[in-house]
């Protein structure tokens, strides 16, 4: 009886320590690396860069967007897809902020930085400075992306917007 207890308790403890330590391998792989960070904060700067530099937004959609995107935003009935969506979604944002007013907005990556092999998800804040007379009060949009590596570097293949930044 004696034995059959211990037995009990020794596959007992061998299940917990395998469960334990499946759940911290699990942690490690969504822990961002220092340079996997950097990365993605610098995808989002080079764009932030792009924009600025008055890339049109075919050219900023096909820097930043993968061929297969979905983007589902705030108020929308139906989700943008692919980078012809992006286009038509930037070309509209654009036309919103008015004349150079995309050139005020940039991205604030949010911790954490989520990633699991070739896909990351982060949080990021887009602000953009008031452009009267179209606006006359700084636009903030909260967003959740999800990346992919592809051949060309670092792609959106997700993206879900809405107005207003992170509580802090």
């Amino acid at each position: 009886m004696t034995l059959h207890l211990k037995a009990r308790l020794a596959l007992l403890s061998l299940t917990c320590a395998i469960s334990f330590g499946a759940a911290a391998r699990d942690n490690e792989t969504n822990k961002v690396l220092p340079d996997l960070a950097k990365e993605i904060r610098t995808f989002f700067a080079d764009q932030d860069q792009a924009n600025r530099n008055g890339m049109t937004t075919t050219e900023l959609a096909n820097r930043f967007y993968a061929e297969d995107a979905i983007i589902a935003g705030e108020g929308e009935a139906m989700p943008r897809r692919g980078v012809k969506g992006a286009i038509v979604a930037l070309d509209e944002w654009f036309a919103y902020l008015g004349p150079g007013g995309n050139k005020g907005c940039n991205f604030a990556v949010q911790d954490p930085i989520v990633s699991s092999g070739n896909m990351v998800s982060v949080f990021a804040v887009l602000s953009c400075k008031p452009n009267p007379p179209k606006t006359n009060k700084q636009e903030t949009i909260r967003q959740l992306f999800v990346l992919k590596r592809t051949s060309q570097g670092w792609r959106v293949v997700q993206e879900m917007w809405q107005a207003g930044a992170f509580g802090n």
